[in-house]
């Protein structure tokens, strides 16, 4: 069975990593690896992640609690506010850019890691379009790990953005999900009045849930060398996690089956 393997260079430099989107799942995401940057460096690896936050809203009433935002953050750009609590807490050197993220494969390609945790379709639609597999044997790897959810369903998935031609290409959200390129317009983000009006929408564990199986993708990626299972389905209604199997038949039951031919 084909498995999602640990890039050789994670292990001898620090991994560099962007976030996009601090809110909902973000904003979690980032406490998250925080701790995994602490765990891999107290391991003795040398440099842990070196992460880039982008997201250009501020924080507003609706958002505290279920995000990981609090009174005193009211006001202030999420993006600049997480990385600041990281940098304080840990005496780290990440990265705030308190704008949209701009989708471009120039910009992608300076990364190791992407981590996206927006609710616009249309931004992973375009991550994913520029999802390359290189001639170049070479060719340094890139892995996509996206976040989705609605008020109390989620999935998690991580795969390949780039990939030299020798590599067993793992596919990425927008390979399983190629819908996502057309969900822009029918799925207008809703605002929220009051962090009462949103936990009426949205299930209060949902996002943290989330943050914490990616955390839990990474450390194994780490850990182990590999993932044979590279994300996960989550229901808070029935308490359920189902894995997402690396396997060709799996794949194909999302209608995807490039594994030669990939992406």
């Amino acid at each position: 069975m084909p498995a999602l393997h640990l890039p050789e260079a994670w292990l001898e430099q620090p991994v560099r990593t962007v976030l996009i989107g601090a809110g909902g799942t973000g904003s979690h995401l980032v406490g998250a690896l925080m701790a995994l940057d602490h765990a891999l460096r107290a391991l003795g690896h040398p440099g842990g992640l070196q992460v880039t936050v982008y997201d250009p809203d501020r924080v507003s009433s609706a958002n505290l609690g279920r995000q990981a935002f609090w009174p005193v953050d009211l006001g202030q750009n999420k993006a600049v506010t997480l990385v600041q609590r990281a940098n304080l807490t840990l005496g780290l050197d990440w990265v705030a850019v308190p704008h949209a993220f701009r989708v471009s494969a120039r910009t992608l390609d300076g990364y190791d890691l992407i981590l996206s945790a927006v609710d616009r379709a249309k931004v992973r639609a375009e991550i994913g379009r520029l999802a390359t597999r290189r001639r170049d044997d070479a060719a340094r790897p890139v892995l996509w790990l996206d976040t989705g959810n609605s008020d109390r369903e989620a999935q998690i998935v991580v795969g390949h953005w780039r990939a030299s031609r020798k590599t067993v290409w793992i596919p990425n959200v927008y390979q399983l999900y190629p819908e996502l390129a057309d969900l822009t317009d029918r799925h207008p983000r809703q605002p929220s009045c009051s962090a009462a009006e949103s936990l009426t929408r949205q299930w209060l564990p949902i996002n943290r849930l989330v943050a914490d199986l990616a955390q839990s993708l990474l450390w194994t990626l780490f850990r182990q060398g590999q993932l044979e299972r590279h994300g996960a389905f989550v229901d808070l209604a029935t308490l359920s996690v189902h894995p997402l199997r690396a396997d060709p038949e799996v794949w194909a039951s999302f209608g995807w089956g490039g594994v030669r031919g990939a992406p």
